[in-house]
């Protein structure tokens, strides 16, 4: 089963209830992975820019993560990894990004971004 890149889609394998809603054994759920990205359960102030959440953090179960984990772990993940690995190391180093409207608003749906897409600047440095 296949969805967009910002949902999941799952079979659910035993009857649930959630938040009041029966969903029998066997149907279809569509995950927004924004809506589980956003939840102050899992990550406190999840607007704000804080790398360092994940500094020492310790996953709830079913708690979404990048890359997955255990049986459904992207077999590219470490691929993954290393090629952005690479590409920030020699963008970095050869080039200067300047944000041409740091103050822009953001918006939140469907993943979070600024208004104006992010204009910048990128300056090549040698």
């Amino acid at each position: 089963m296949r969805g967009n890149p910002f949902t999941l889609l799952r079979e659910v394998v035993e009857d649930t209830e959630l938040n009041g809603y029966f969903i029998p054994k066997g149907w279809k759920v569509f995950v927004f992975q924004g809506a589980v990205h956003m939840d102050p359960e899992i990550h406190s102030n999840p607007q704000q820019f804080l790398p360092s959440r994940w500094d020492d953090f310790k996953p709830k179960a079913g708690t979404f993560q990048p890359f997955g984990a255990g049986s459904r772990v992207c077999p590219g993940s470490d691929l993954g990894k290393l090629e952005i690995s690479i590409f920030l190391h020699y963008f970095l180093l050869n080039y200067k990004f300047e944000q041409l409207n740091p103050r822009s608003p953001l918006i939140h749906l469907p993943t979070t971004d600024p208004i104006d897409n992010c204009r910048a600047k990128i300056t090549k440095l040698r």
